[in-house]
């Protein structure tokens, strides 16, 4: 694929590594062996030399669920593992050999889930197989002119979207938001030397304490260390976020939910130090589903559905369902004029999924 064309590949192991080259890209991308995308590639051969190993993973081959959890900076108290055992189907958690046997198994294997802020994880359907109908609609996005260089993303998300049991014109909301919004795994920027009167306090703490505007402003969270980022969120996270906090992905998520999306870049990764651009888009899919269908953000696709529940399968509907969600969820600044800009782009997206 052209998207593809001008980068070397080393193979390590059971993995091939995408190193960029000519300057083209400026972070590498991690696929599977069997990715389909490695067919036909082109190499740049002169640009070996600059091509690295860029794979870290975390042991957790230790014994203990306690010692497990505390490698990848996740609290193993006895109620945290509680909640951790609710969310993975033991609701009756005493801390016994054989369930923390269990817990760990899973951790070992990537399967297991952290509880969301409010203690259950939302069941999160993260199949990669779709129904031929939904299928054919994910290659219409992929294989589409109109969408710009988030055409990728938007067929992952899509396929998250479909697997979850959402409807076309309710995803094309979706997506029309994601197109118009920030990008994955983007850092808030904290440069304000143009106007440094309108620094925000909470950028202007991070600095001070985390040197945030060195090693994170205006960075993608695929270019630094994860356990880093989880152990600085861990200490933000004890005083309530009451005086530092920054923006994160595509929604720009603050918080409590910036942690909570970290905790998905570390699901999504198998816990290592470094995750990919696929991995980071995969895990605000997900994240997005977890919010829409938490008790803060759950009526709005309620209300899109009551709305219109005889014309679910129509571009208006698609423009209904982009409308509140930026509206209800993403809530931009000039929200009500930018409701309208996604609409027709969700009418687009619609029309792109559907044609025959």
């Amino acid at each position: 694929m052209e998207y593809y064309t001008h980068y070397y590949i080393p193979k390590t192991g059971k993995r091939y590594h995408i190193f960029p080259v000519c300057g083209s890209m400026r972070d590498p991308i991690r696929v599977n062996l069997n990715d389909e995308r490695l067919n036909g590639l082109s190499l740049c051969m002169k640009c070996e030399n600059r091509a690295e190993i860029y794979f870290q993973s975390c042991d957790i081959s230790s014994t203990s669920l306690v010692d497990a959890l505390k490698k990848i900076n996740i609290d193993s108290s006895f109620e945290n593992r509680k909640k951790i055992a609710k969310t993975n189907g033991i609701s009756n958690y005493t801390g016994t050999e054989q369930q923390n046997t269990e817990l760990l198994n899973k951790l070992k294997e990537g399967k297991l889930k952290m509880p969301s802020e409010e203690e259950t994880t939302a069941s999160i359907s993260t199949s990669s197989s779709l129904n031929s109908q939904n299928d054919v609609m994910i290659t219409k996005i992929e294989n589409s002119t109109q969408l710009g260089n988030k055409k990728h993303a938007l067929a992952l998300i899509g396929k998250i979207l479909f697997s979850n049991g959402y409807e076309t014109a309710f995803i094309a909301g979706i997506l029309a938001n994601v197109k118009h919004e920030g990008d994955f795994g983007f850092f808030e920027s904290s440069n304000y030397k143009t106007y440094p009167n309108k620094k925000p306090q909470y950028l202007k703490y991070m600095d001070s304490l985390y040197k945030y505007n060195e090693k994170y402003s205006g960075k993608y969270v695929y270019q630094i260390s994860l356990k880093a980022l989880k152990e600085m969120c861990d200490k933000l996270k004890k005083d309530n976020w009451q005086k530092g906090k920054f923006g994160l992905g595509t929604i720009q998520w603050t918080g409590e939910r910036t942690y909570n999306l970290v905790v998905l870049y570390l699901q999504e990764c198998k816990n290592a130090d470094i995750i990919s651009l696929d991995q980071v888009i995969s895990a605000e899919g997900k994240m997005i589903i977890n919010e829409l269908k938490s008790n803060n953000y759950k009526s709005i696709y309620e209300s899109w559905k009551n709305d219109n529940k005889n014309n679910l399968n129509t571009e208006k509907a698609a423009y209904d369902a982009a409308s509140k969600i930026c509206i209800k969820y993403e809530v931009p600044s000039d929200k009500e004029k930018k409701a309208i800009e996604r609409g027709n782009t969700a009418k687009q997206i619609y029309k792109i999924m559907t044609s025959k």
